[in-house]
C-alpha cells in the first residue's frame, strides 16, 4: 500500500501537491459554474419528422424513416401531460424514437404542446376523445392500416389505457406501458401527501385554475429532495473533475427542469379520482357518462417497470396485468428509476432493444 505523501515527502513537496489539488478544485468549480449559469441548453428532439395532423396546440408527428419501414404495424407514443415530447427523443444516440425508427418501425408521437390559461378547462375526457382518439385515426389513415401499437410512458400509459378501454376501433394490437401508474392505493410518498384530507385539491385548483409548472416541478422534486436539489449537481462537478462527458447530464437536466403547466380540470381529476379515490383500477372512472372498464382491453401487453422508481412504484404498474382481458402479457422489471427506462445506458442497451424485439414478434 502506497504511503500518503505527507508521511515521506518534504514540506515543499507536500505544499506543491496541495497547491495542485487546490488549483484543480478551483478550475473544476469554475467550469461547473459556467455550465450551470452560462452554457446554452442542448438541442433535443432532433429526429427528423413531419407534422401530419394538428388540433389547437397538439401536433401529431410522423418520424421520417430513410431506410424504409420494415414492420407494417405503426406505433403511436404518448407521454405525460406535464412533460415535453422530447423526453422520448432526447438527443441522437439516446432516443427511443430514433432507435425504433432505425429498427424499421413506423413511429408517431402525439405532442400535447404547452398548456396555457385558455386550456385550464381541459380534462381527461377531452384529452382522450378529442386528441388521442383522433390521432389514432390519423395514424391508421396515413399508414393505411386498421390496427396499431400504442406506447405510453408514465401518465401517457394511463391515458393510453383510458383510450383503449373506451375505443375498440381502430384495433389496438399491442400496448407497451413504461412506468405507467394504474393503481393509486399505494403510491409511496405521493399517497401520503395527496391522499391526506389536509390536501384540498379543489382549493388548489380553484386558486390556480391552471396549475403552474413550478408547482408540479417542486412537488415531484420533493419526492427525492437530496438527489434532485444536491446530488445531481455534485454528480456534474465530479464528472467535470474526472473528465467524463457531460452531454447526457445536460440533456437530462434540461428535461427535468423543462416542464409545462397542468390544465386545472385534468389536475383535479388526476388527484381526486385517481390518487384519492383510485377509480381507474376499480373500473369506476367516468368519461362522457361511461365507466372505463379495463377488461375491455385485449391487446398484447408489454409492461416495463423500474425497481427504484419513486414516482411510479412498480406495484402501481403491475396492477394492470390482472385488470385487462389480455392473454399475452409480459412484465420486465429493470434496476433503474423512473427516467432510467427511457434514457441512460441501461435504457439504451437493454430497454430499447427489448421493446424493439417484442414489437417485432408482435407486428
Amino acid at each position: 500500500m502506497k504511503k500518503p505523501l505527507y508521511l515521506h515527502a518534504s514540506a515543499a513537496e507536500v505544499g506543491a501537491e496541495l497547491q495542485k489539488s487546490y488549483d484543480r478544485m478551483l478550475e473544476t468549480t469554475r467550469q461547473w459554474l459556467d455550465i450551470l449559469f452560462f452554457d446554452p441548453l442542448p438541442e433535443t428532439g432532433l429526429s427528423p419528422k413531419e407534422t401530419v395532423w394538428r388540433k389547437n396546440k397538439c401536433r401529431l408527428y410522423r418520424y421520417v424513416n430513410h431506410n424504409g419501414v420494415k414492420h407494417k404495424t405503426p406505433i403511436l407514443m404518448l407521454y405525460a401531460l406535464i412533460n415535453k415530447a422530447y423526453i422520448l427523443d432526447l438527443y441522437p444516440g439516446m432516443s427511443l424514437v430514433e432507435y425504433l425508427v432505425n429498427e424499421g418501425y413506423d413511429v408517431y408521437l402525439l405532442d400535447w404542446g404547452e398548456f396555457d390559461w385558455e386550456d385550464r378547462e381541459i380534462g381527461f375526457s377531452q384529452i382522450v376523445s378529442d386528441y388521442v382518439a383522433r390521432a389514432v385515426q390519423k395514424v391508421c389513415m396515413y399508414s393505411n392500416v386498421s390496427e396499431l401499437s400504442i406506447l405510453g410512458y408514465c401518465m401517457g400509459g394511463t391515458i393510453a389505457a383510458m383510450y383503449a378501454a373506451l375505443y375498440p376501433q381502430p384495433k389496438i394490437k399491442n400496448m407497451i406501458f413504461v412506468a405507467a401508474p394504474f393503481d393509486f392505493s399505494d403510491a409511496g410518498l405521493s399517497s401520503i401527501w395527496l391522499q391526506s384530507s389536509l390536501y384540498d385539491v379543489d382549493k388548489v385548483t380553484d386558486t390556480f385554475y391552471l396549475i403552474p409548472k413550478d408547482f408540479i416541478d417542486f412537488g415531484l422534486k420533493m419526492l427525492n429532495p437530496v438527489n434532485n436539489f444536491v446530488a445531481t449537481y455534485t454528480r456534474l462537478w465530479k464528472s467535470i473533475d474526472e473528465g467524463v462527458s457531460i452531454e447526457a447530464w445536460k440533456a437530462l437536466n434540461k428535461w427535468v427542469n423543462d416542464n409545462i403547466n397542468f390544465p386545472g380540470k385534468a389536475y383535479r381529476e388526476w388527484v381526486q379520482y385517481l390518487y384519492k379515490e383510485n377509480k381507474l383500477i376499480q373500473n369506476e372512472f367516468m368519461m362522457h357518462g361511461r365507466k372505463i372498464n379495463l377488461k375491455a382491453i385485449d391487446a398484447a401487453m408489454l409492461l416495463l417497470t423500474g425497481e427504484t422508481d419513486h414516482i411510479v412504484l412498480p406495484a402501481q404498474s403491475t396492477a394492470i396485468l390482472g385488470a385487462t382481458s389480455s392473454q399475452d402479457q409480459i412484465h420486465q422489471n429493470y434496476n433503474v428509476g423512473h427516467g432510467g427506462l427511457v434514457f441512460g445506458s441501461r435504457a439504451k442497451n437493454e430497454v430499447y432493444p427489448a421493446i424493439a424485439k417484442w414489437l417485432g414478434e408482435h407486428s
